[in-house]
C-alpha cells in the first residue's frame, strides 16, 4: 500500500515568531494595567469613581483584545508546526 503524506507546512516565519513574542508579553502588561486600574477604581473618592470605572473598563476591553490577539496568532502558529509529521489544518 503507498499511502503518501501531506507536505508539511515550512516553519513559522521570524515575523510570525515576533508578533507571537510581542503578544506574549502585551497581555500579562495589560493585565498588570487591570489590576492597577482596578485598585485605583476601589480607592476612588465619590467624585472620581464614574472616571476610575471608566479607565479600569478600557482596560479590561485592552486585556481582552490582547489575549485574544494571542489567541489568534499562537493559532495561526499553530497551523505551521508539524503534530506526527501531518500539518494541522487551521482555519
Amino acid at each position: 500500500m503507498n499511502m503518501k503524506r501531506s507536505p508539511v507546512a515550512a516553519p513559522p516565519s521570524s515575523i510570525l515568531i515576533d508578533a507571537v513574542l510581542d503578544a506574549y508579553v502585551a497581555w500579562p502588561e495589560e493585565n498588570a494595567a487591570v489590576e492597577a486600574a482596578y485598585r485605583h477604581w476601589l480607592g476612588a473618592g465619590r467624585e472620581d469613581r464614574a472616571l476610575a470605572f471608566a479607565a479600569y473598563s478600557a482596560a479590561l476591553d485592552r486585556e481582552e483584545y490582547a489575549a485574544a490577539e494571542y489567541q489568534r496568532l499562537i493559532e495561526r502558529a499553530e497551523g505551521h508546526v508539524p503534530v506526527n509529521g501531518v500539518r494541522r489544518v487551521v482555519g
